[in-house]
């Protein structure tokens, strides 16, 4: 899902698959999930026109709070993912 706010409104719920690109032009964008015994890679890719990019990243203010619940958890034995 891509979504924004009130003031600036964009609203797209799309199912993706092997393939599939969606382009998130402002807003926020999620979840990404995959059904159990499923993987997902999720690439994010920094586009656009002049010289310059930076992240820009924000989180959602209703959903915020989430990343604070992080803290003091182990990292992923997972990660980084490398071939």
């Amino acid at each position: 899902r891509v979504y924004a706010s009130d003031e600036r409104p964009i609203d797209v719920n799309a199912e993706v698959r092997t393939g599939d690109v969606v382009l998130v032009p402002y807003g926020w964008h999620g979840p990404a999930m995959a059904a159990p015994g499923y993987d997902l890679y999720y690439l994010n890719v920094m586009a656009g026109p002049g010289r310059v990019r930076d992240w820009l990243i924000s989180d959602d203010p209703h959903h915020g709070w989430v990343r604070t619940t992080w803290e003091g958890l182990d990292v992923d034995p997972r990660l980084p993912f490398t071939a």
